[in-house]
């Protein structure tokens, strides 16, 4: 596959200035857009992603990392598909996922991160931006034919869900249904319910000292065994394991 490379390049800051990259982002007022050096440092940041931060400036950004922001599950999460972006030279296109807020809710996102090239063509970094479900509008359409479906998963997760529940919301058939929930979300619609899940029970694993069993139900798997290996395929170790390298550093 072809390297896709953004329009811009910066080999230093002095030399071409990114004030003008980020007012033409903050003139969207849906769309969060920062900028990271290699070792993912952030170097720039739209209005609306200093918001997002609780920031007053973009001074106050310059130089700090996701960790600075973030509990660390989300932070090593980030950290590793910058890498990736860096590694490889291929971007991450509109990525449907969830984002965990640090006040322990969720929102939808769409994401889009691209590798940072300076005048020579060396990776320096990433440029990305997000754009969420609630503060977008005509941006969102292809998403919101299911967001009804959406909406049923956020409300209904911890409940038996079955694939004809969610094609009822969606008043389309199942094959209907499946079809065009894949061709938006480019995942069936079991794998994002399972997502869903997975990104609930982090957290709770994070903020709580429920037993794995409780969060397991909690979140709608009534399986402990079948909660264990999905959290291990999702997060690539198992839920207890997770929960002790993630809520010391928190604490």
């Amino acid at each position: 596959m072809k390297t896709i490379k953004p329009p811009l390049q910066i080999s230093e800051r002095k030399q071409i200035d990114p004030s003008s990259v980020l007012a033409l982002f903050s003139a969207l007022g849906d769309v969060y857009f920062f900028m990271k050096d290699r070792e993912g440092r952030f170097i720039g940041g739209n209005e609306l992603q200093l918001e997002k931060l609780g920031l007053a400036s973009e001074q106050a950004l310059i130089g700090k990392t996701d960790s600075d922001f973030f509990p660390s599950y989300m932070s090593a999460h980030y950290a590793e598909d910058d890498a990736k972006v860096m590694e490889t030279g291929e971007p991450i296109l509109r990525r449907v996922e969830l984002v965990a807020n640090p006040d322990g809710s969720v929102s939808w996102h769409v994401t889009s991160k691209f590798p940072l090239y300076d005048r020579d063509g060396a990776c320096i970094g990433i440029i990305g931006c997000m754009r969420d479900f609630d503060r977008s509008d005509n941006a969102w359409q292809p998403y919101r034919r299911m967001n009804a479906t959406v909406d049923y998963i956020s409300q209904h997760y911890a409940e038996p869900i079955e694939i004809a529940d969610l094609a009822k919301v969606a008043s389309l058939s199942i094959s209907q249904f499946e079809r065009r929930f894949r061709t938006v979300f480019q995942q069936t619609p079991a794998r994002f319910l399972i997502r869903y899940r997975l990104t609930r029970a982090s957290q709770i694993l994070c903020n709580s000292d429920a037993t794995l069993s409780r969060i397991a139900q909690d979140v709608g798997f009534y399986d402990h065994s079948h909660f264990s290996r999905e959290f291990q395929k999702f997060f690539g170790m198992p839920p207890g394991r997770y929960r002790n390298e993630h809520v010391t550093v928190e604490q």
